[in-house]
C-alpha cells in the first residue's frame, strides 16, 4: 500500500495486503475520548480537537495520526473483500473509489467516517454489511445491479443528507434487530410515511415495510419517469417515449419524498445522458 496526493487529496491506495485497523488501539482512543467529552463518544473523532494532548501511547498516536491523514481511498485492482471495520473512524476520508473486483465491503467498514461524501461502486458488489457507512456524509446512493444482499442493520444511518437511495429490486435487505433500521436518522426517512425517525414501541411495527418500500418509492404508475431516470444506464429513447405522453414538466414533478426525476438523473453514475441531451434528442425527433 501507498499514500500520494491525488486531486489534492492525501489518497491510500489500498491493495489489501495489510491489517489497518487495530482494536486495541481504538479501545485506548475510545477510554480517552469518553474521559474528554462523554456526549461526543458516540461520534468518535467527528469535531474533536487537541486530542493529540491526551494521555495516548506513542503506537495509538501515530496509528490515529496515519487513519486521519487520509482524505481519499482508491482500492485497487484485484481486492475482492474489504474486512471489518478497515476505515472506520477516518474521519477525514471524502472519496472513496472502489475497483470493480470488490465483492464485499463487511460490517462497519467506512463507520463513522463522517466526511464520507462520495463512493464510486464496483460494478462486481453483491454484499454490504451492517454499520458499513454509518455516520457517513452521502447524500445520494445508487447500487449497482449486481448487489444481491444488503444487512440493513444501520447499514447508512446516519448519513443526515441521505435523500437518495437506488437499491436493486431483487436486492435481499436482511435485519437482525428490529431496531437498527438501515436508514434511520437520514433526510429520506424523514420523508417516508413511517413514523420511525426514533426508536419507539409505537414505530418498531412499521419497520420491517420501510426495506420493501425503498425498492417500491417509484413503482406507481405515475413515477415511471423516475424510475428510468434512476435506473441502471436509462437510454434516451426510454425517456424520449414518457416524455412524449407526458411533456417535460413531467421532469419537474415530485415523487412522495420530493424527489423529481430531474434530480434523479443528475445525481445518477450510471447515467451517460443529461436532461439537456434528452431536450435535444426531442427537438430532432420532432422536427425530422
Amino acid at each position: 500500500m501507498r499514500v500520494a496526493t491525488v486531486d489534492g487529496l492525501v489518497t491510500l491506495f489500498y491493495d489489501g495486503t495489510k491489517e489497518l485497523f487495530d482494536e486495541d488501539l481504538q479501545d485506548e482512543w475510545d477510554d480517552e475520548l469518553l474521559e474528554y467529552d462523554a456526549e461526543l463518544h458516540q461520534y468518535r473523532c467527528k469535531n474533536i480537537a487537541h486530542w493529540e494532548s491526551w494521555d495516548l501511547s506513542n503506537e495509538c498516536k501515530q496509528y490515529f495520526r496515519e487513519r486521519l491523514s487520509w482524505e481519499q481511498i482508491i482500492v485497487e485492482e484485484g481486492v475482492t473483500v474489504i474486512p471489518i471495520s478497515t476505515f472506520s473512524y477516518c474521519c477525514n476520508i471524502k472519496k472513496v473509489i472502489l475497483a470493480n473486483t470488490v465483492i464485499k465491503i463487511e460490517a462497519a467498514t467506512f463507520y463513522n467516517c463522517s466526511s464520507l461524501v462520495y463512493v464510486k461502486w464496483s460494478m462486481s458488489l453483491e454484499f454490504i454489511g451492517p454499520k458499513a457507512f454509518f455516520n457517513c456524509n452521502l447524500s445520494s446512493v445508487f447500487l449497482p445491479p449486481s448487489c444481491r444482499k444488503i444487512d440493513g442493520d444501520d447499514t447508512f444511518a446516519r448519513n443526515e443528507n441521505l435523500k437518495i437511495l437506488n437499491v436493486p429490486n431483487d436486492t435481499k435487505i436482511d435485519t437482525f434487530h428490529d431496531i437498527y433500521i438501515m436508514i434511520h436518522r437520514t433526510e429520506l426517512l424523514e420523508r417516508s410515511p413511517f413514523e420511525c425517525t426514533t426508536i419507539s414501541e409505537s414505530s418498531l411495527s412499521e419497520y420491517k415495510f420501510v426495506n420493501t418500500w425503498i425498492k417500491t418509492l417509484n413503482n406507481d404508475e405515475k413515477f415511471v419517469l423516475h424510475k428510468v431516470c434512476c435506473s441502471y444506464q436509462p437510454t434516451i429513447q426510454d425517456i424520449h417515449t414518457l416524455i412524449l405522453d407526458k411533456g417535460f414538466k413531467a421532469f419537474q414533478e415530485k415523487n412522495n419524498v420530493g424527489i423529481t426525476p430531474s434530480e434523479y438523473l443528475a445525481e445518477n453514475p450510471y447515467a451517460s445522458i443529461k436532461e439537456m441531451d434528452i431536450i435535444q434528442y426531442f427537438i430532432q425527433e420532432m422536427t425530422e
